[in-house]
């Protein structure tokens, strides 16, 4: 894509962007109300881990700080990926509706179109005070920080957000073949919330699971092992091979489920 094609979607979505606040500010006490509720739900979790930490100083080796390390990489890269692609959780209807066959012929991606067609406020509220308490744990962390392990962070977090959009590419796929999403969508969900502690507190199946098969703990356990220093290169590079193979399949699967489909109306 060259950087005339870039410069047309960025517009294309601050222009989309520019809509969905200006519908959620008409919703002010509701979307107010589902912000606060996001925010508790924040409060309460970090409730939780210093109620665990009253009675033991480590869980699988970890120290409070690190817990909520990982905790709040969690909520950065579940946040940014709300953000920016939350218009697949409504991809169902597009398709159902007709929608989508007016995406195609419109002078941008279809699979931009459909990502991007809603960008969530009330998310991007709630990363001020993500980032306020990772400014908070990242320092406390055994060691130090230093310019390497904030570098391979920062790296690891883009190949999490790059992981989760092959994710949502993938259920974008299948929406559009099969004009079902909720199972799927939800199936991520629900694995993804798992990815609010290490993987290494469950147990091994699990684990492998969410290393190899379904790689949330590469997503969101791997970047917060980087900060920490006990990530080994091996693992990086299988993480970056990883997010690579995902996108490239990603974007396959994607092309041919619009090859596949054949309009609402035939």
């Amino acid at each position: 894509m060259n950087v005339a094609r870039l410069r047309q979607h960025f517009k294309i979505w601050l222009r989309i962007a520019a809509m969905s606040l200006s519908a959620q500010l008409s919703y002010g006490l509701g979307s107010f109300g589902f912000l606060l509720g996001k925010l508790i739900r924040l409060f309460f979790f970090f409730a939780y881990l210093l109620a665990i930490f009253r009675h033991t100083d480590r869980v699988a080796g970890y120290s409070l700080h690190e817990i909520a390390l990982f905790f709040l990489t969690f909520n950065l890269i579940d946040i940014v990926a709300m953000v920016l692609f939350r218009g697949v959780y409504a991809a169902r209807r597009v398709v159902e509706e007709g929608d989508f066959d007016y995406h195609l012929i419109q002078p941008c991606s279809p699979l931009f179109r459909m990502a991007a067609s809603n960008v969530d406020f009330l998310d991007l509220a709630t990363l001020a005070p993500v980032l306020a308490l990772l400014a908070w744990a990242g320092p406390a962390v055994p060691g130090g920080l230093d310019p390497w392990r904030i570098g391979l962070y920062a790296l690891l977090l883009a190949n999490g957000i790059a992981i989760a959009l092959a994710l949502h590419v993938f259920v974008a796929g299948v929406a559009v073949r099969t004009q079902e999403l909720e199972n799927t969508i939800w199936i991520y969900r629900d694995l993804m919330f798992l990815g609010k502690f290490p993987v290494d507190v469950y147990a091994w199946p699990l684990r492998w699971a969410l290393t190899f098969l379904v790689p949330i703990g590469v997503m969101v356990s791997f970047p917060a092992k980087g900060l920490l220093g006990t990530l080994s290169p091996a693992w990086t590079a299988y993480a970056l091979t990883l997010a690579s193979l995902l996108m490239a399949a990603s974007v396959w699967f994607w092309k041919k489920s619009i090859a596949a489909y054949t309009s609402v109306s035939s």
